[in-house]
Formats: C-alpha cells, sequence, structure tokens
C-alpha cells in the first residue's frame, strides 16, 4: 500500500506562529484601499511569505512536487521581496481578501505566471491585480463581493428567453489557475451552467482602466449550433454583444471611461497549444475598437447602438423586444452593484488530501465564438 502523502516538515503547511515567541501571533495591520503602504521590516516580510506557504492545496501532486512548487514561489518572490511583500501585507489586512485567499490560494502568485496580457512584466502584472482588488474591497457591495470570492458566486437574476425559457446572469471569481482577469461575468442557462462568459480586471492608480481578458462562448462539435439557437432566444442578439454591453454597464456604474481588450497576439492562452476558435480582433475592430501598443484595443467609451428609426419596419418588433432585454439584463447588473442581496452558492475549493478541485468544471475552451 502507499503511504500517505504528507508533505515534509518545514517545507508545506508550515505556521508563522511556530517562529514567534509563545504568546505572540501573526497578526497583519489593517490597510486602508488606496492608502499608500510603507516598507515592510523585514520580519514582518518573512512573517507573511510564511503564512502563503500554509494551505496551498494548489500545489499538487507527491509532497517533492509540492516542495519544488514552494521552492520555486519562494526564488520568485525573492526576485521581487518588497513588491510581492506588500502584495501579502494588503490580504493579510483584509478579512474578505484573507477569505478568498482560503478558497483560491494561487491568488498569491497569479502574477508570477502568464496573466491577462503577455507583454505585461511580472511587476505590471502583479500592481494589476493589486489595483483590482484594492477596487473591488472600495466599490463593491460587501455582501456582493463576499459572495463573489468568498463563496464563489453570486447569482444577479434571470431574464426571460423569446420560448419562455429562464437564462440567468451570474457573477464569478476566475476559474482555478485563471489568468484572464480577476471578475467574470456569465450568461448561464436555468440551472446557472455557463453559456457565455466575459472576464476582466479594473486597473490603474490615477486613471482607471477596464482590461477585458477573455469572451468565451460555448466549445465543442455542437457550439456553432448552441450559438445560433441561444442568439434566437435573445430575439436577434448575438451573446457575446450582450455580454459586452453588460461589461459597458459595469463601467458605466463606476464612471470607468477607458476599456481596453486583449488582442488576439497578446492573449496569455496564445502560446499554450490550444486551438484559436475565434477572431479577437475581429470582433474588437466590429466594435469601432482601435489597435494601440502593448498587444490592446481600445474600445470606444461608450458601445454604438442602432436607433428604432435604423432599422427597418418589418424588423422593427422584434427590435425592441431585443433591446428591452438587454436593458433587463443591464437592470440585473446594476441592481446588485446598488448593494441588493444577492444568492449565496457553495465553496470553490474542496479540502481534499494532495488534490485541488477547481469550484467549476471547465473542459474544452474556445474564445469568443
Amino acid at each position: 500500500m502507499n503511504k500517505p502523502n504528507h508533505p515534509p516538515a518545514g517545507v508545506l503547511g508550515i505556521s508563522a506562529d511556530a517562529f514567534l515567541p509563545p504568546g505572540a501571533a501573526a497578526a497583519g495591520r489593517a490597510y486602508g484601499p488606496g492608502q499608500v503602504h510603507k516598507p515592510l521590516a523585514p520580519s514582518r516580510w518573512a512573517i507573511h511569505m510564511l503564512h502563503s506557504l500554509r494551505e496551498r492545496y494548489d500545489w499538487r501532486g507527491a509532497w517533492y512536487k509540492r516542495a519544488a512548487s514552494a521552492l520555486k514561489y519562494v526564488l520568485r518572490s525573492a526576485c521581487m521581496p518588497w513588491c510581492h511583500g506588500r502584495f501579502l501585507a494588503f490580504v493579510h489586512a483584509h478579512p474578505q481578501m484573507m477569505s478568498y485567499r482560503r478558497r483560491d490560494p494561487r491568488l498569491l502568485e497569479r502574477h508570477m505566471h502568464r496573466y491577462i496580457n503577455t507583454q505585461w512584466r511580472r511587476r505590471r502584472r502583479l500592481r494589476s491585480l493589486h489595483q483590482h482588488y484594492r477596487f473591488a474591497l472600495a466599490s463593491l457591495p460587501e455582501g456582493l463581493f463576499e459572495q463573489v470570492y468568498g463563496q464563489g458566486h453570486a447569482s444577479l437574476g434571470g431574464i426571460i428567453a423569446k420560448d419562455g425559457t429562464l437564462l440567468t446572469l451570474c457573477m464569478r471569481p476566475p476559474i482555478f489557475m485563471g489568468c484572464e482577469g480577476e471578475l467574470c461575468l456569465q450568461l448561464c442557462d436555468a440551472t446557472e451552467n455557463p453559456l457565455y462568459s466575459i472576464v476582466f480586471s479594473v486597473v490603474g492608480e490615477q486613471r482607471t482602466r477596464l482590461v477585458i481578458g477573455c469572451l468565451q462562448g460555448p466549445a465543442g462539435d455542437g457550439a456553432r449550433d448552441i450559438v445560433r439557437a441561444l442568439t434566437r432566444q435573445l430575439h436577434g442578439l448575438r451573446p457575446k454583444q450582450l455580454m459586452l454591453s453588460l461589461v459597458y454597464t459595469f463601467a458605466r456604474h463606476y464612471g470607468i471611461r477607458d476599456i481596453i481588450a486583449v488582442s488576439n497576439q497578446a492573449h496569455p492562452l496564445r502560446r499554450s497549444g490550444r486551438p484559436v476558435l475565434s477572431d479577437y480582433d475581429a470582433f474588437w475592430e466590429e466594435q469601432q475598437g482601435a489597435a494601440i501598443a502593448g498587444g490592446w484595443y481600445a474600445l470606444p467609451a461608450s458601445p454604438g447602438r442602432k436607433s428604432e428609426t435604423d432599422v427597418s419596419s418589418q424588423h422593427r418588433s422584434a427590435f425592441r423586444r431585443r433591446e428591452a432585454l438587454r436593458r433587463e439584463a443591464e437592470q440585473r447588473v446594476l441592481h446588485a452593484l446598488g448593494g441588493a442581496a444577492v444568492q449565496t452558492a457553495g465553496p470553490l475549493v474542496q479540502k481534499l488530501p494532495g488534490a485541488y478541485k477547481p469550484w467549476h468544471d471547465w473542459r474544452a475552451r474556445s474564445w469568443a465564438s
């Protein structure tokens, strides 16, 4: 029989409190969102680093594989000790962030891997990660933040499709080992199985920007048929157009006018060997986006939409139904951002010995379909 798969002492599962005098605890200082942090004292940095090695069930495999993952994490952290240390201090200072960190330990090293844009350096990736969660803590309703990041799912309500079936809107954190952004809006079926997703982050200090890293539809042999059927159920409104409208609604609610979207070439999954099933660049250009430096497309501050007079008379009835459905979906998002109570869901992470299971089963993936 195989021996239990326990980590070696001193590598994983270590507690920072073990290195403190009896009765002392490694408590963090409560920094406010957006506050400028002073350089961490070496002792404080070490305490946060030791804490970040705990409960790392995203490091999978036999103990020596997990030990190798821990070693790589420590070495990468040592390349940017103060920047990474400030981010760890920020996470440890906020109970909401600690709740999310326990559910998704990958949060602590997301910036050490491919992330949102392949042209971003590691420090830029870390800054964007830090900026998004400062924004989220300061701007998202407290209940919504807890349900999205602490519990892994928030239901924003439903819309009625053409045939009377229910379509639901959900807000979720990034998937396990996600690299395309920190907040996910989804269009789902009645049982909240995702049909379309758009993933984005809010970054920037003086100039706030919303960056879109993913627009994902169904995948597999029947993906096109699903998209066609869904478009019919939305009275001719393309699902990806609806998802982009919801992101514009989010940005408008917070007064964000700068919206940029990643290009095909700069997408973090471009070099991973996965097939590209659709063309991001073509869709952004269709939305009047302009290619800019850094692998981005700058989208207009507001979406271009037709008026009823621009539609022929025989199609105006369908146009009105389509716009009414779009407005209803946008109102669901605004209602959630206004602090209304939303539904809860089960935990993202199932803590099993030697394993880490994601909150959702994402098998085959596609880009914007």
